[in-house]
């Protein structure tokens, strides 16, 4: 069985601590997927994130690193001043319809990974047509720097996944964005999607026209059931979000002033049924340069 994670990103240090972040996060891919899809969208001067920590990463020769720059990114959105500073649907779709595994995990830059054979567990429980979103539980920086003795390091972080899997508690949390949503499931939905590829290549990807921030996650659960197939959420195994706080509702950098304009909702949720997007989603009609690290 061949297990794909993709994540994206900019080098926006959003909110705080991101590189570090960051080191986690893809370390932990690494280790647990044959496949890691990077995909750096719209970094200032095009400098993706992943050439600022690479010197802390346990490199295995599965990472597979592509970097948007402005320019592109800017084509890529039809030139809108307002789409997302990190378009997530765009760039989630590049690393999606490239995925070469069985299963295509979508997630995010500041999540420690749980260890392969539990994704495996999960995946052997499934009925191999229902998309599996897992829930999140929260680990703060003084966790993490009480574990290293008071200090910020990135060795052993293998043995501070241990830790943390030990010394926490399940997240139950539902969620509904709006009357009748059925189909966020669970608080933070869009940290672990996980579906075998055949159900991403059905619904094809993230709707490409959602390019704001906000309902993206709930809508590409929705569309999963408009196309027929399962939606479960899990609370096990442990996946962990490195907690950076939040100025207020809103997501998507909209509480913290980065993006200004968000999805509409009733597009987004209310109103979506099986997919509008065109044969060629992800920009596969358009050949991207990526370098294997």
């Amino acid at each position: 069985m061949k297990l794909t994670a993709v994540i994206i990103s900019r080098n926006d240090n959003y909110g705080g601590h991101l590189n570090e972040r960051a080191t986690y996060a893809i370390n932990s891919a690494i280790n647990t997927y044959d496949e890691v899809f990077y995909i750096d969208w719209n970094s200032t001067d095009g400098h993706s994130l992943l050439w600022d920590i690479q010197d802390n990463l346990q490199l295995r020769g599965n990472l597979k690193h592509f970097v948007i720059p402005p320019s592109a990114a800017s084509q890529l959105t039809g030139y809108n001043p307002d789409a997302q500073k990190c378009c997530e649907v765009l760039a989630r779709n590049i690393g999606i319809r490239r995925a070469t595994g069985d299963y295509i995990v979508s997630t995010n830059i500041d999540i420690i990974h749980p260890k392969r054979e539990d994704i495996e567990k999960v995946i052997n429980e499934s009925d191999g047509n229902t998309m599996v979103t897992l829930s999140r539980r929260e680990v703060t920086w003084d966790i993490i720097k009480e574990f290293h003795g008071g200090e910020m390091k990135f060795e052993d972080w293998d043995a501070l996944r241990d830790h943390i899997y030990i010394n926490s508690e399940e997240r139950i949390q539902s969620e509904a964005t709006v009357k009748g949503d059925d189909y966020s499931i669970i608080n933070c939905c869009g940290d672990f999607q996980l579906a075998p590829k055949h159900i991403w290549d059905s619904i094809r990807g993230f709707e490409e026209d959602l390019i704001y921030p906000l309902y993206a996650d709930t809508n590409v659960q929705k569309k999963s059931v408009k196309h027929g197939f399962g939606l479960k959420a899990i609370y096990n195994p442990p996946m962990f979000h490195i907690n950076h706080g939040s100025k207020g509702w809103g997501g998507g950098g909209i509480a913290d002033g980065v993006n200004k304009v968000s999805n509409d909702i009733n597009r987004a949720v209310t109103f979506q049924e099986q997919t509008q997007n065109l044969d060629n989603w992800g920009f596969s009609d358009i050949d991207i340069e990526f370098e294997v690290l």
